[in-house]
């Protein structure tokens, strides 16, 4: 008889969360579980959500072990990818991680930028409980939820995702929010036969470290910028959502944030301005400012040797800082089916902290 699943302390429900009778059972995905109930999915039925409101953040790496030898030292194996960016690790479960060996997870993610996982039996709760563990969990203002877990986010295109290249952009996540999330996961367990004869799966996903980006930008360059702040917007996403009969759950926002950013974790500057949500350069005429952005944008989509892509293999887990990556998913599998779930933890509200430096200022490279 297979063992029951262990309780999980999940957070706190939103109040009037849609389909109240609907339940994701344990170990069974909601692509599954939700069609079976006849719903939706992922599931776009209204409901309203308070307005997002500062919070206090403390990030989990500063407690970590400096060499992160809790979690490397009972790995198989550790595999960097590049060297700028992204790190695999072997042999571990992340449901079997201790606080201490997820403290050095986040340490890892903040400094390496992507850590990879496969072969992770992790289920939908335990996917929320674990990225619960590192803050609270964001719920977005307009895309699809699961009914009764509206923090996980399905990452799902089909046969119906004919305009789907248009959303091969780099970006951060929802970086127009007040406290744009930080360490963020994904479980990809659907993976499109888009290769030859259906035997190489398509949906590959790259990031880029923002570290290396901004470390590659001339010195003149740099101390300008550290001036200057941007505005993130949410409204285009809200507009769209208004638009295709879809929901909005919070009054859509934009938020102004500092170009460059300081990592609580490591201390290092990071490039924070991405093509998705980033829109002006507040204070510079607007021909000026939309120069400086296109070229900050190319140079995060042009800097292949800041860049790590990833193959997913079922029930793979990819968990990045969303703070100091950009990343982009490769649509070449239309219309085959991609399904992953997301989950993000917010971290604190952008800053820059004058003292801090580059990585390689800080011997971190």
């Amino acid at each position: 008889m297979p063992a029951l699943p262990q309780p999980l302390r999940l957070p706190e429900r939103p109040q009037g969360l849609p389909h109240p009778e609907y339940v994701t059972p344990r170990g069974v995905s909601p692509l599954v579980s939700v069609r079976d109930a006849g719903l939706q999915y992922p599931n776009y039925t209204p409901f309203k959500l308070p307005n997002l409101e500062e919070r206090p953040f403390v990030d989990r790496g500063l407690s970590a072990d400096p060499n992160k030898s809790r979690l490397l030292n009972a790995a198989q194996a550790v595999i960097h990818l590049t060297p700028e960016i992204g790190t695999e690790i072997v042999g571990l479960q992340l449901t079997e991680l201790t606080d201490e060996q997820k403290d050095d997870l986040a340490r890892l993610v903040a400094e390496r930028g992507v850590v990879f996982f496969r072969d992770q039996t992790m289920d939908v709760h335990e996917q929320v409980a674990f990225g619960a563990y590192y803050g609270p969990l964001h719920i977005h203002q307009m895309a699809g939820i699961i009914p009764d877990l509206p923090w996980v986010h399905p990452i799902y295109k089909d046969e119906t995702a004919v305009n789907g290249r248009s959303h091969q952009i780099w970006h951060s996540d929802v970086s127009y929010e007040i406290q744009p999330p930080g360490l963020t996961m994904l479980k990809m367990d659907t993976l499109p036969p888009a290769g030859p004869g259906g035997s190489v799966a398509g949906g590959d996903t790259i990031w880029a470290s923002g570290y290396g980006l901004y470390e590659s930008l001339s010195p003149t360059l740099r101390s300008f910028l550290e001036t200057l702040e941007a505005r993130h917007s949410g409204l285009e996403q809200a507009e769209k959502a208004i638009r295709t009969n879809g929901c909005l759950r919070r009054d859509p926002i934009e938020t102004l944030h500092p170009m460059v950013r300081t990592h609580p974790v490591t201390g290092w500057k990071t490039l924070y301005v991405n093509e998705n949500f980033t829109k002006e350069i507040v204070g510079l005429e607007k021909r000026v400012g939309d120069g400086i952005l296109d070229h900050l944008f190319r140079t995060v989509a042009e800097g292949y040797e800041f860049q790590v892509r990833w193959k997913w293999s079922p029930n793979a887990v990819a968990i990045w800082d969303n703070r100091a990556t950009f990343h982009t998913g490769i649509f070449d599998y239309f219309p085959h089916l991609r399904h992953g779930l997301r989950v993000a933890p917010q971290a604190e509200r952008p800053y820059l902290d004058p003292q801090s430096t580059t990585r390689r200022e800080a011997g971190g490279k």
